[in-house]
């Protein structure tokens, strides 16, 4: 079978899912291997695939080691390799011969987190490195243009493809007539972005004038005491209901409509989700969020309180046809976002790159059988010998073991 090495980047909950998604439609057609932070790897190694991880140290934190991801393609000798996310793509690609960088394929769902990369080495090394992946994957439109004008890479060169996700809802979902509400879930985690926060404003705002307003949590974490404590602050704890580990099925049953605030930038799968089982949102109309949802029918806002509060009101106040439409629309956005399609984009994407990379080998051997027969020595000019510098400093990657 095809040998693909996942480099994984560290990053937060959609990176994660993209992750393990991917490996548990592609385990029982290629042979997978994969190299991550420990939180990374927690979510990879119940999936059963082999796993090397370690904690994160120092401006790159995917790869301590340059020589153990040397160790790691010189043993698993991959065809293709998957780098999710910036920081994974920039220690592949400049630590590896090219060889290796030439099958390598690039997946950002993310932009580039602050603190992630030196500030000069994104200016001078990183647009060297992005010229050298078989593919370059962005999940929504902006990263493209970002892609282009920050880093002066080839248009043609970049795929965008978002993600898949499954419709949480059966087909025939729809809202109780005459509850009154409105009833709103929270799309999103319970963690330091404080997404949550601007929610709970948000509430604070309509509460006024829709005494009947709730807010539904539906995960836990280590934050929901500060999430308690904001709500008491904003006097709206008793309209705040906080469900342990609600499966998010559940939550988009129960719900008038779904908010998707977002402090942080990138693409979360919550508000796909919602598009795709037929629940009217009103979400943050930032980066990846503005790109993936505004074919559908919900209202894209300002990040803040009074913008989501709006986009709540108006939604309320037409809800019979915010539901309508969001049914009508239902079933091209799970065209949109079909997981199975999306995995079999991901898998031909590798089936071409283990091809070239093939047919790269036999020519290679031609040319050392050539080489032999006129007595010349023959050897790999981009041997992980001469990659000491291949990231310009080695020393931010951490010392090799």
């Amino acid at each position: 079978m095809t040998r693909v090495l996942l480099a994984v980047s560290a990053g937060g909950h959609a990176m994660r899912r993209s992750v393990a998604e991917t490996i548990v439609g592609a385990r029982d057609r290629y042979t997978l291997r994969a190299l991550a932070p420990d939180r990374e790897a927690q979510t990879i190694r119940p999936l059963g695939i082999p796993v090397e991880s370690w904690k994160p140290a120092g401006l790159f934190n995917v790869l301590r080691s340059i020589g153990g991801l040397r160790r790691t393609v010189e043993r698993f000798d991959p065809d293709v390799i998957e780098a999710f996310g910036w920081t994974a793509a920039a220690v592949t690609l400049g630590a590896l011969p090219t060889r290796f960088a030439a099958r390598t394929i690039v997946y950002l769902q993310d932009p580039i987190r602050k603190g992630e990369m030196p500030q000069p080495f994104l200016e001078k090394r990183l647009p060297e490195l992005l010229a050298r992946p078989a593919a370059i994957v962005v999940a929504y439109e902006k990263l493209r243009r970002g892609l282009i004008a920050g880093f002066n890479v080839d248009p043609e060169r970049i795929t965008l493809d978002m993600p898949g996700v499954k419709p949480l809802t059966p087909p025939n979902v729809a809202r109780a007539p005459g509850r009154p509400g409105p009833i709103i879930g929270f799309v999103g985690a319970l963690d330091a972005e404080r997404a949550w926060e601007v929610a709970i404003d948000a509430l604070a705002l309509l509460l006024p004038r829709y005494p009947n307003a709730r807010l539904w949590f539906a995960n836990s974490g280590r934050v929901v005491p500060l999430v308690r404590q904001h709500a008491r602050t904003m006097r709206v704890v008793d309209a705040i209901t906080f469900y342990d580990d609600l499966p998010t099925a559940e939550l988009f049953a129960g719900v008038d409509l779904l908010l998707a605030p977002r402090v942080s930038d990138g693409l979360p799968f919550a508000p796909l989700e919602a598009v795709a089982s037929g629940i009217p949102f009103v979400a943050s109309n930032n980066d990846g969020m503005g790109d993936a949802l505004l074919p559908y029918a919900g209202y894209l806002v300002p990040d803040d309180a009074a913008g989501l509060a709006s986009g709540i009101e108006q939604t309320w106040n037409a809800i019979d046809t915010a539901w309508a439409d969001a049914a009508s629309q239902r079933a091209a956005a799970m065209a949109a976002f079909d997981p199975e399609a999306a995995l079999e984009r991901t898998f031909a994407r590798w089936d071409r790159v283990a091809a070239s990379a093939a047919l790269g080998e036999a020519m290679d051997a031609q040319e050392v059988g050539a080489a032999g027969a006129d007595g010349h020595a023959a050897g790999d000019d981009d041997g992980f010998a001469r990659t000491g510098d291949a990231l310009g400093n080695d020393a931010l990657l951490g010392d090799a073991d």
